[in-house]
């Protein structure tokens, strides 16, 4: 068996010509940002108005004057016009610019109407309620880095400076593949001795999370079908996925199909609890990842292995996520142990509270989990109040 940061380093160091890609910004969401951008303009643009109110020159407010007569009306998105008197005040729409000969704004919530003009109260400040030019960036600066998923905040920036059209990381070409007789299709009645294909649903909503929709298969166990099918899914797909095959049974012949379609293996089994039996492998297009078939085992090598392997390829920088142990565990093996847990935000950090299950098998208690907490195999206690790699149920 390989120690499964040994397996992790070996996958991080394959890697893919995927390339990058130009697309509309309506499309963009979800995708991996690989274009630098700067601003093209300060940020606000020009003195903004934050309240709906007046504006008026804080001098004359401050010499006593507390009714100001209205002079204009200034709405956002239309050009500012001064202020003709410095004795009157100009109403002023959330979003405006703010009028020139106008220092401070009053909100209309603190001000009494009298005809046409307003009564202010006491207690005003200059520059009051009003998104200073350039407070929040400058012309030029950059705002944003490859390297980032980018969600409804970096629509929202690349919007704001104009860029309708965006280099993301090209997405790989995902195919999901469950094997052997006793898995049929979601929409059949199983036999007493069969299951539900369940795990590739599993695996294709991770990707779904990121955009991607895989293509999903079987593999039957009869040696030529189950071949023919999985030399198919190398063809436009730069990711495979399989699941089940892998341990040491008689029927599970995937490493030997593998080997017999040209893939190089990386590594076969790997000293971890669950998911010991992975297997890595690639060809000069396609990496492979063959996950064992127990529903558990197969979540925690695609988060453990495959997920690394995309942010690698994406170019998207890696995220370290910590939880901490609630209650002290034991776990006498050599093995790394992917202990499910789930967890709690509390003062800023997150309490991990580790679950009884089933073992591998166990689909149900996913439901119950929020991630795997990593726990080292280099010792056999582990104390409460201690801290360790957390890995939550998505790719993301």
């Amino acid at each position: 068996m390989i120690d499964p940061q040994e397996a992790l380093n070996l996958i991080l160091q394959q890697t893919f010509p995927w390339g990058t890609e130009t697309i509309p910004l309506d499309r963009a969401h979800g995708r991996v940002l690989r274009q630098s951008v700067h601003a093209d303009r300060d940020q606000p643009p020009f003195d903004r108005v934050a309240m709906d109110g007046i504006a008026l020159d804080y001098r004359t407010y401050a010499r006593g004057q507390r009714r100001f007569p209205t002079t204009h009306l200034a709405p956002a998105g239309h050009a500012p016009l001064p202020l003709p008197d410095p004795t009157g005040c100009v109403e002023v729409m959330t979003g405006a610019p703010l009028p020139p000969g106008t220092t401070t704004v009053i909100r209309y919530e603190d001000l009494q109407r009298d005809g046409d003009a307003f009564i202010t109260p006491e207690g005003i400040q200059d520059g009051n309620s009003i998104h200073r030019r350039a407070n929040d960036g400058r012309a030029g600066d950059l705002v944003l880095q490859p390297g980032r998923y980018i969600g409804p905040a970096e629509l929202a920036v690349l919007a704001t400076y104009g860029v309708g059209e965006v280099e993301v990381a090209r997405q790989p070409r995902v195919a999901i593949a469950s094997t052997g007789d006793e898995v049929v299709p979601v929409t059949q009645t199983p036999l007493p001795h069969q299951i539900r294909s369940s795990n590739v649903w599993q695996l294709a909503g991770l990707f779904r999370e990121l955009g991607i929709e895989p293509t999903m298969s079987h593999l039957p166990d009869e040696a030529g079908e189950g071949q023919a099918t999985l030399r198919q899914l190398f063809d436009g797909h730069e990711l495979l996925l399989l699941s089940g095959g892998v341990s040491k049974g008689k029927l599970d012949h995937v490493p030997d199909w593998l080997a017999a379609a040209g893939v190089k293996r990386l590594f076969h089994r790997v000293a971890q609890r669950p998911g010991k039996p992975l297997w890595v492998g690639r060809s000069a297009e396609t990496m492979v990842f063959a996950l064992p078939g127990n529903p558990v085992s197969s979540l925690v090598g695609a988060l453990a292995y495959v997920e690394p392997f995309l942010r690698h390829q994406l170019g998207v920088s890696e995220v370290k996520r910590q939880a901490v142990l609630t209650r002290e565990l034991t776990f006498a093996p050599d093995l790394l142990l992917f202990q499910q847990v789930s967890v709690q935000s509390v003062g800023g950090e997150l309490l991990a509270r580790p679950l009884d299950h089933g073992g591998s098998g166990d689909l149900l208690s996913l439901l119950h989990s929020d991630g795997f907490l990593v726990l080292p195999r280099d010792r056999s206690t582990f104390s409460a109040g201690e801290a360790f790699p957390f890995l939550p149920l998505s790719l993301r």
